[in-house]
């Protein structure tokens, strides 16, 4: 098996053809796109108010691991959410897109 380096600039627009060609999966990319951004806005949110994983998930009343599925969008509740939310000092608030 060989490996070859991969040229993500034309990965990303090879991608960006197939989502803009087909409704069902531009809306399913950008589906995932939020999810990502959100994962990643709880890590950054987490580490700036300087709390582990574990540091959540005592305040949260959650485990440490179902912080760690949070954070990697791996199959949570909507209350899991809430509560490693209301763990981190924050809720969420509403706007019309």
């Amino acid at each position: 098996m060989a490996l070859i380096k991969a040229d993500l600039n034309k990965e990303l627009e090879e991608l960006n053809e197939l989502v803009n060609d087909n409704e069902e999966a531009r809306k399913a990319y950008e589906a995932f796109q939020k999810r990502i951004a959100l994962q990643e806005q709880l890590i950054q949110i987490r580490k700036a108010e300087n709390m582990t994983q574990t540091d959540v998930a005592n305040a949260a009343g959650l485990s440490q691991q179902a912080v760690s599925r949070i954070e990697k969008g791996a199959g949570t509740t909507i209350n899991s959410l809430i509560k490693y939310l209301t763990g981190i000092g924050y809720c969420i608030q509403f706007k019309k897109i």
